[in-house]
């Protein structure tokens, strides 16, 4: 699994991708605090969308152009016909989703927490890490999902899947119906741990995430073994 790690960390050496790292959490708060700026409320709502929108999109860019570039080089014929155990080496390119995912939720914590200074904001520092933590929690899922939909549909496909579910996201928020749809659940957790609220059913939308991720990893690494 390292060396598998180690593979996917040098594929990505020189190419855009670890620019996007760094620059897809600075890009979202440029452009929230353009919009946010004279809001009282303006790290409550960057955080918010954030954790149903920027991170979900964030995630499938960086996923997508990394499945984009395999395909385009070899379309994976180098690990296909290596020796190489296939859904071993499918959970290693998840993984390495993952911390990719967790090195952009750390920078845009940062970023977000140097904006509430700038602005004098209320909000505790400490609910703003439990906040952030546990929106990337929620999004684990993502990571495994996305994997699966870039390397069996397309770039633009896979990413308007994404877009188009963040946007339904919005509208489901404030319904009785954005429980069943995973792409909210960073939004509900974030509500609820911005304010220092660690009620049950926060934690229980991590658990599912938790699960759920599980099963789309296995999925997904089932899936690539068998093409």
């Amino acid at each position: 699994m390292t060396n598998i790690l180690k593979v996917e960390f040098l594929k990505n050496k020189h190419t855009i991708i670890r620019l996007l790292i760094w620059l897809l959490p600075l890009i979202a708060i440029l452009m929230m605090t353009a919009v946010f700026w004279d809001n009282q409320y303006s790290v409550q709502l960057m955080m918010g969308q954030w954790s149903y929108f920027w991170l979900n999109m964030s995630i499938a860019l960086v996923i997508g152009i990394s499945t984009y570039y395999q395909n385009q080089a070899t379309k994976f014929k180098e690990i296909l016909t290596s020796p190489q155990d296939l859904f071993t080496y499918e959970v290693g390119r998840i993984i390495h989703g993952i911390l990719q995912a967790a090195l952009m939720s750390v920078i845009f914590l940062a970023l977000v927490i140097c904006v509430r200074f700038i602005f004098s904001s209320s909000e505790e520092i400490v609910w703003m890490l439990c906040s952030g933590i546990g929106i990337f929690l929620t999004s684990i899922w993502l990571v495994p999902f996305y994997s699966w939909l870039f390397r069996i549909t397309n770039l633009y496909f896979a990413l308007g899947i994404g877009f188009l579910s963040s946007i339904l996201a919005m509208f489901l928020s404030r319904t009785s119906w954005s429980i069943w749809w995973p792409f909210d659940w960073g939004m509900l957790l974030n509500n609820m741990w911005l304010k220092g609220d660690f009620v049950l059913g926060s934690w229980s939308l991590i658990i599912c995430s938790l699960i759920l991720g599980f099963i789309l990893g296995v999925f997904s690494a089932y899936s690539f073994k068998k093409q």
